[in-house]
């Protein structure tokens, strides 16, 4: 067992947020890590693959694929690998003061934070971001720590935006999905049949699944999306009016202009007048 305690992180006097130490770790049966006064930072990892465990007190805590764990400073902790391996990414951090809301993550015990990510999706982009948290904090360019502590940031964000639909509000998996392809999509022709077939669902269930859960059809969903993107569009570029249109999918000016005045209660060229009036 390793008492850990010249650990660099645990004694920093650093005041300063930051990501003071991170890595990529793979630790075979047997490893195990005990800090009898805990730490003066904060400590995150994420389970990429095997099994781990915390220990606070008497409380167990088992981590896997997907699985969050913080501990806060001064947790007396130990952690070990619970299976044949753990591959495991983590960091110690002193947090910005605007985090302190987005740590405020389910504890499981005094001083431990979990949180088990289910959804392929949001493992891809927490994995993506702690590998450039890490290859950020290693580098020598003016901005490599300020990039390693906002990669930290876009997890914590990422996280508490999937929390807040993971409760009752909670929108499906599937209907998440089409709402990317539209949202990374807008100029492109689609269509019911073609989207069911993209989320392996019948055009019939998806559009029930769909209005149920986001309150609208998917092509009123699509035209709201492409006129509030043109809206920015107006608001903060020189574009023509007819690229704009094209620009968010609409082949015929006309068409769009209809459109976005029903939407809007005025017509595209007295929306961007009034916007830049504002500004005046």
């Amino acid at each position: 067992m390793t008492e850990n305690l010249n650990n660099p992180a645990i004694f920093s006097t650093i005041p300063s947020p930051g990501v003071l130490i991170c890595d990529h770790f793979n630790q075979l049966k047997g490893y195990k890590v005990h800090r009898s006064e805990g730490t003066k930072d904060w400590l995150i990892t994420y389970t990429i693959s095997g099994k781990g465990q915390f220990k606070i007190g008497d409380h167990v805590q088992l981590v896997k694929k997907g699985d969050i764990a913080i501990l806060k400073p001064k947790t007396v902790h130990q952690y070990a690998t619970y299976s044949s391996h753990w591959e495991f990414i983590w960091a110690h951090f002193l947090p910005r003061e605007t985090w302190f809301d987005l740590l405020k993550l389910p504890e499981m015990k005094k001083g431990l934070l979990y949180l088990g990510v289910d959804q392929p999706h949001l493992q891809e982009r927490v994995l993506g971001s702690f590998q450039r948290l890490i290859r950020d904090n290693r580098g020598f360019q003016s901005f490599a720590k300020e990039l390693s502590l906002n990669a930290l940031e876009e997890i914590l964000l990422a996280v508490n935006q999937w929390l807040q639909t993971n409760d009752k509000n909670k929108i499906d998996l599937r209907v998440q999905q089409v709402l990317g392809i539209l949202s990374e999509n807008l100029k492109e022709s689609h269509s019911i049949e073609s989207l069911s077939k993209q989320v392996a669902l019948s055009p019939s269930r998806l559009s029930h699944l769909f209005r149920e859960q986001v309150g609208d059809s998917i092509m009123a969903t699509l035209l709201s999306m492409r006129l509030r993107h043109a809206a920015r569009l107006l608001e903060f570029t020189n574009r023509a009016i007819s690229e704009i249109a094209d620009d968010v999918g609409f082949s015929s000016p006309f068409y769009f202009t209809k459109q976005f005045t029903a939407f809007f209660g005025m017509n595209p060229r007295d929306f961007r007048k009034k916007m830049i009036d504002k500004t005046v």
